[in-house]
Order: structure tokens, then sequence, then C-alpha cells
């Protein structure tokens, strides 16, 4: 019992320092050279599909929304298949090269079909690079020193995405959109490089956390984790939120231009992007150190209240210029989320052997929120313009610190097997 509330501190409180373990050089390269790479094209998805294939806003939402949806199918099995193999170097790698060609399938067949293949295929590499990078985070460095080497990986992962996004600022010049796909194959190359060159992590990877003879987790007893349910509905309805907004800040500037960004939409992308890695870089870092001493939840709470005030910066700020406090704004809110979920999933599920499912399953209600916010985003564009499309985009989030808030007053008290939870004091800091 007493390691199942120390699980309760870690996620609203804080645990006794030991002496941290850090992950080997080569994991930080690991890092750096996926960031490009794990997320396809990311942003400028939308903006090649505007301007190599000329498509309208509400068809590109509704791809994209296509996209998270396969995502949601394969996210929960991915993490079960990490929990299952402990492999998660490799699986790392063969996600990578899953993603890779994805993207060349939707690239270079161009079509509705092979686009949508592409996404299928994505979708299957992505569902477990994520876990099985934080398979691997957790056999390095363990579990208690977990977010602040999560705040590392972060942070080399947002510097590498920075990297990708001057590469494609300097060469959009002369191969335009598809610049993007460039520097993704380069990254790809690279990553595997690293993977191959790094040394795996020692000790038992499969069914991390589960105690010797005991048996993981069944399903009947995963559906009365309350907590777990409250944490994934809160990240559902902060990414309905919050994943349209920078694709719709690009669609705008690449249907309407702006002051000085008529016809490159794709650099000023990229500068967006560059600001909101360089910004998510030192929120990695600051983020990781604070949810090591003073717990997950309250961080969780701050993210959630970030969005609002972004969302309405986007509705009347229409000038490119505008686009740099949106950024700022977006390291602050989905930078800290991104570095506080594994941990915080890890605290919530510790002794049931399915620690990476559950990872899986938070990220896969996350991803209903991010796939329905794109068809979201273009619907409120057709019905009510774009200044109230992306005031429309700040409601969920408020719904979300609603939800933190609840996440704050409780926590898990028991063993995942022993039944429905009860609140902790320690959860309420």
């Amino acid at each position: 019992m007493e390691a199942v509330s120390n699980d309760a501190r870690a996620a609203g409180g804080t645990l006794r320092e030991t002496a941290p373990r850090k992950a080997p050089p080569g994991f930080a390269a690991v890092n750096f050279f996926l960031a490009d790479v794990a997320g396809g094209l990311g942003p400028f998805l939308p903006t090649w599909f505007a301007e190599a294939l000329h498509w309208s806003p509400e068809g590109i939402g509704l791809l994209m929304t296509l996209g998270g949806v396969f995502g949601l199918a394969f996210n929960t099995p991915g993490g079960a298949l990490v929990d299952r193999l402990g492999r998660p170097k490799l699986m790392v790698m063969a996600g990578s090269a899953l993603i890779l060609l994805g993207v060349a399938t939707m690239v270079i067949g161009h079509a509705l079909p092979f686009v949508v293949a592409g996404e299928i295929i994505q979708a299957v590499g992505a569902a477990v690079v994520g876990p099985a990078m934080a398979a691997a985070t957790l056999g390095y460095v363990g579990r208690q020193h977990f977010p602040s080497q999560q705040g590392r990986n972060a942070a080399w992962s947002n510097a590498g995405n920075v990297s990708a996004a001057l590469l494609v600022f300097l060469g959009a010049k002369r191969f335009g959109a598809n610049m993007p796909l460039l520097v993704l194959a380069g990254m790809a190359t690279l990553t595997l490089v690293a993977l191959m060159l790094l040394r795996p992590p020692s000790g038992a990877i499969a069914r991390m956390g589960l105690a010797a003879g005991s048996k993981p987790m069944g399903w009947r007893d995963f559906v009365r984790q309350r907590p777990i349910f409250i944490f994934a509905l809160t990240l559902m309805f902060f990414h309905l939120g919050n994943a349209a907004m920078l694709p719709l800040l690009g669609l705008r500037l690449a249907h309407f231009g702006g002051q000085g960004a008529a016809g490159n939409a794709t650099r000023w992308m990229s500068i967006c992007v560059i600001v909101s890695q360089i910004a998510m870089i030192a929120v990695a870092l600051v983020v990781g150190r604070l949810a090591e001493r003073y717990g997950r939840i309250p961080l969780l709470i701050g993210a959630c209240a970030i969005l609002p005030v972004r969302a309405g910066i986007a509705a009347f700020g229409i000038a490119p210029v505008w686009l740099f406090p949106i950024e700022i704004l977006d390291a602050m809110g989905a930078g800290t989320l991104g570095v506080i979920t594994p941990p915080l999933a890890a605290d919530l599920s510790w002794g049931s052997g399915r620690t990476q499912t559950v990872l899986g399953f938070v990220m896969t209600v996350q991803g209903i929120g991010a796939s329905l916010s794109n068809a979201l985003g273009g619907t409120l564009i057709g019905l009510i313009g774009w200044k109230l499309a992306f005031l429309g985009l700040g409601i969920p989030p408020l719904i979300a610190l609603g939800l933190a808030f609840t996440l704050r007053r409780i926590t898990l008290t028991v063993s995942p097997r022993s039944g429905p939870t009860s609140p902790v004091p320690d959860a309420r800091r």
C-alpha cells in the first residue's frame, strides 16, 4: 500500500529524493532526430495540401481527421505491444520506418487512395513510437526521475524540430512546399543510424512496474480506474481546441496571405514552428524539474488555463507577426503536457503491468480530441468565419480545466487490482 501511496504523491505531490539516473548521450541524439520523423509532416501537411494539391480547407480538415481516427485504432494496442514485448529500441526503429513509408506513399501517390493508405501506415508507426520511447526512458532512469528525463527528452526533441524548421525555412524559396519532405527523409535516416548505435536499456522492460509473480491488471479492473479516465478526458478536451489552431493559422496564411505573407505561407509556418520549438526547449527543461519536485497535476491545470488565451489572440491577431506570441503560448501549454503526460500516466498505472497500455489509452482519447479538432475548426470556419472559429476553439480547453481540477482532488490510493479509488490529501497540492 505504501508504494501505491507514493504513486499518488508523485502525481499530486512529491517523492523522497534519491541520486538521479540519466540516459546515455546517444539517447539525446535519438530524441533530436526522431522529433521530425514522429510527427510526419506535422503543421506543414495542410500547407502542402493547400499549395501543392490545391485542396480546400474543409477537405484538408476532414482528411486530417481521418488520419487521427486511424491513430485512435492503433494507440492502445501499440502501448500494449510495448508492455508485452519490452523491446523499445527495436520498436522505435520499426515505428520510424513505418512513418517514413507512410509519408512517401502519401506524397508520391497524390491521389486520395494513396493519401489514405499513407495515413494508415503512419498511424501504425506512431502508435508504437511514443510508448516505446517512454518505456526506454523508464528503463534508463527509473520512475522517480522519469519527469526530469522526460523534460530533457522533450528539450532535445524540440531542438530537433527547430533545426528541421530552419532547414525548411532556408530551402522553401527553392523547393517550396516540398522542402519539408526532403528534411523528413534526412532526419529519418539519421534517426535509424542513432538507434543502431544506441545502447538499449538494461533490466526488465516488459510489464514494467509489475511485482514479481503478479498478473497484469485485467480490463474489468481497468475500467474502474477513475483518475485514468479523468486524465484522458482532460487531454481530449485540451487537444480538441489545440490541435487545429496552428494548421488553421497556416491555412489562413495560405489562402488570404497577410502583411508580407502572400505567397510565403510555407516560410511563415517554418518561422512559426521555430519560435514555438525554441520556447518549448526552455519550457521542457523547467517543467521536467517542476514536475519532479511539485507534482504533475498542478502543471496540468496551468497548461489548460493557457489555451483559451491563445485562442483569443489567434482570433484577433491576423497579421503574421501575431504568430510569435501565439506559438510561445503553445509552448507553455502543449509543451507542458508533452512533458508530464507519460510520467502522469505511469503514476496512475504503476504496479498494474500496463504502464504503456495506459499511456496508449490516454493517447487514444487525446487523439479523439485532436482528430475532431481539425473537423471542428474547418466546420466553424464555414459556419461563422475565421475569427469566431478561433474563439470557438477556446471553449473545449475550459472544460479540460474543470476536469484537471477534478483530477487534483482524486488519485489512486489502492492497488489497481483492488477496486475503486478514493481521494488522497497529497493529490490536492
